[in-house]
């Protein structure tokens, strides 16, 4: 028989098996097959109409660790496993650290599978629960839950605890029917306390290797890596999350390295190439998040693929770089598809160095000096400045000979285009690991200061304007509607439209595309560590970041970016919040309608043919364990009709059930 595609991949990955459900029904295992037990549960990923993957990590009795671990995956339509769509005899070993994944083609569409994994001695997995998408063209509604950020660390995991409840108790036609991860599943580095300041809530155990550092440690080899996804799926919940739902993953920069680029740290005064470190991350990432990467023809994505380094840094940054590409799309009936970008592997180094601001004595990277940096020899039309207008103007502008600064690279880009451009469905999901949204202070509307409107992190898109722009004004001139970018990254929540440029509010500039950003799950939440450092290290921006009235911290910041620095100025001096809010909105940041920088939880979604809906959850607590759920402190409530090309999509919201974060007003009962 010839080799085919399929099973020549299959002899690459000795832990990714290719199965055809009612293809295969081996026996039980063997009578002398070792014990077996399932310490990170089960899970599946990337479900399409008649396909998805399977995962589970199968450990031998730790008294027998043969080279070759065999175990059986049983797939049933019900939970009782009555009657067998495959029983299967698979193989896992020390190589993939025990992990298998299957993927199951042959599958009904718009269906539910249970499925589970057997060991000897009468060991056996959990039961997990999947399903397949609908077909094309099928007129579906779409609910999933979209999540970011889950330090394990910081936090307990309560909203998967909540999502959890919620979901077993709610009809069917409501329930979830994937979640979204949008990246920093886990975080490389373990600090001595969390950002924000104060004790965490618990541990990850030491590193096999690892490098430790006075104020943290972090992973470095592939056991490191392999013992941080161990360590956070022997959580119960978040176990428990990935038996019931499907789940579709993209990463942020800490399956890495924090703020990275390409296979870079930027721990350091600069950048550090790690490329076996690099690698490492990929292959760890692979073995522990089942996803659909070779298996489907006519994708970018490829699952791991190794190489040698050789010590050039050109060439080892692009074999570590693309040991694995994970950006790919997926569809979900005649409703929805869903585009996942990678906004680490192939970006530009960050435009501007971390003490550039200071040595120009600004208090921030300028709204114009950003842009200066960033578009590099293009900017003003091929005509940036020889020197930059700060200071004594003297400083040489270190951009001028730049590139500008791509967050996705060229072809993932133009992937990204292309595919919004021919999708044919009806919303268009962005799974954009980092938000659009301008979070910026307009700190021009201080009278008599002299100050420029500023950026304050240029580690997301707002690092990267010219490609923002780019991308929202081609997506306007081809005429693609439906586009909703659902971001992470940023440990708050957060709700908004994109223009094609997003500082032109006055000019008038028409919304392309909608945005709403998603909270962590247990990371500390933005308002903390913001208000962290203000306290420490910058008393003079306090007003604008937090105010303490009766003992109680406010987070001034939701009013800062939402109706502007002066607005805030004067709530600290009145506590007036009506008369501060009035003083609104913030033109820096044009179509941005809601953040809650307070905020640890979860993003819930429906899409349909007439409209879409976005709850943004926020939870009561997440820094203490739990014996129930716990509750929920307040919900946003959005939604957003259709609209056709040369519309502008408009979100209509929040309104709030249960409470509301300041500075909006709670729900009168």
């Amino acid at each position: 028989m010839p080799i085919t595609r399929r099973a020549m991949l299959g002899l690459l990955s000795g832990s990714t098996f290719f199965l055809t459900a009612g293809g295969g029904f081996a026996a039980g295992p063997a009578v002398n097959a070792p014990g077996l037990s399932f310490p990170q549960g089960v899970a599946s990923g990337d479900p399409q109409a008649d396909a998805v993957m399977l995962w589970t990590r199968a450990l031998p009795d730790q008294y027998a660790a043969p080279d070759s671990v065999p175990l059986v995956l049983q797939l049933s339509r019900d939970g009782d496993f009555s009657e067998l769509l495959l029983q299967v005899q698979l193989a896992t070993g020390p190589d993939s650290d025990y992990t298998v994944r299957a993927y199951i083609d042959g599958l009904e569409p718009d269906s539910t599978y249970y499925y589970r994994f057997l060991g000897g001695g009468g060991s056996r997995s959990r039961t997990g629960r999947t399903r397949t998408a609908p077909p094309p063209g099928a007129e579906r509604d779409v609910r999933l839950a979209f999540v970011s950020c889950q330090n394990f660390e910081d936090g307990y995991y309560a909203s998967w605890a909540r999502l959890l409840a919620d979901d077993s108790a709610a009809p069917e036609e409501d329930q979830i029917q994937f979640v979204l991860h949008l990246g920093d599943f886990i975080y490389e580095r373990c600090w001595n306390q969390r950002s924000g300041g104060g004790a965490l809530s618990r541990q990850v155990p030491p590193f096999p290797d690892g490098e430790i550092t006075d104020s943290n440690r972090f992973a470095v080899s592939l056991e490191d890596y392999r013992h941080l996804y161990k360590t956070y799926l022997a959580d119960t919940h978040l176990q428990a999350a990935r038996a019931r739902w499907p789940f579709i993953c993209t990463w942020d920069d800490h399956e890495f390295a924090n703020d990275s680029y390409q296979s870079y740290s930027t721990y350091g005064s600069a950048p550090e190439l790690q490329a076996a470190r690099k690698q490492h991350a990929n292959r760890a990432w692979f073995e522990y998040i089942p996803a659909v990467l070779d298996e489907r023809a006519g994708q970018p994505a490829h699952g791991f693929r190794p190489g040698a380094l050789n010590g050039i840094e050109a060439h080892d940054n692009r074999v570590a770089r693309d040991s694995l590409c994970i950006y790919r799309q997926l569809h979900w009936g005649q409703n929805l598809d869903l585009l996942l970008t990678d906004s680490r592997s192939y970006r530009s180094p960050p435009c501007l160095p971390p003490e550039l601001a200071g040595e120009l004595g600004l208090p921030l990277n300028t709204v114009e000096l950003v842009a200066i940096a960033d578009a590099g020899r293009a900017y003003a039309e091929g005509k940036p400045p020889a020197t930059l207008p700060y200071g004594d103007g003297a400083t040489p502008n270190p951009a001028r000979e730049r590139e500008p600064g791509s967050m996705l690279g060229l072809a993932q880009r133009d992937w990204l285009l292309d595919a919004l451009s021919a999708s044919p469905a009806r919303w268009k999901v962005w799974g954009n690991a980092l938000p659009l949204l301008p979070l910026r202070l307009d700190m021009s509307a201080i009278p008599f200061a002299g100050y420029q409107d500023s950026i304050f992190n240029i580690d997301s898109w707002s690092g990267y304007p010219s490609e923002s722009a780019y991308l929202m004004c081609e997506l306007a001139r081809r005429q693609v509607s439906g586009v909703v970018s659902l971001s992470g990254d940023h440990h708050m929540h957060g709700a908004g439209t994109i223009a094609c440029d997003a500082s032109a509010a006055e000019a008038g500039a028409v919304p392309v595309i909608a945005e709403f950003n998603v909270a962590g799950i247990s990371s500390s939440p933005l308002f903390e560590e913001l208000a962290f450092v203000a306290r420490r290290d910058h008393p003079e921006f306090q007003p604008i970041v937090y105010d303490e009235q009766d003992g109680e911290v406010i987070p001034v910041w939701n009013m800062t970016m939402l109706d502007g620095v002066f607005a805030s100025l004067s709530y600290s001096k009145t506590g007036l919040t009506t008369l501060a809010r009035w003083l609104g909105p913030n033109r820096a940041n044009p179509g941005l309608s809601y953040v809650d920088t307070t905020a640890n939880g979860y993003g819930l979604a429906r899409f349909t043919a007439t409209g879409a809906e976005v709850e943004l959850v926020t939870m009561s607590d997440c820094r203490a364990p739990f014996s129930e759920p716990p509750a929920i402190a307040n919900s946003a409530h959005f939604e957003l009709a259709p609209w056709q090309a040369g519309q502008r999509p408009t979100i209509k919201g929040p309104s709030f059930r249960l409470g509301a974060p300041f500075p909006f007003a709670a729900p009168t009962v």
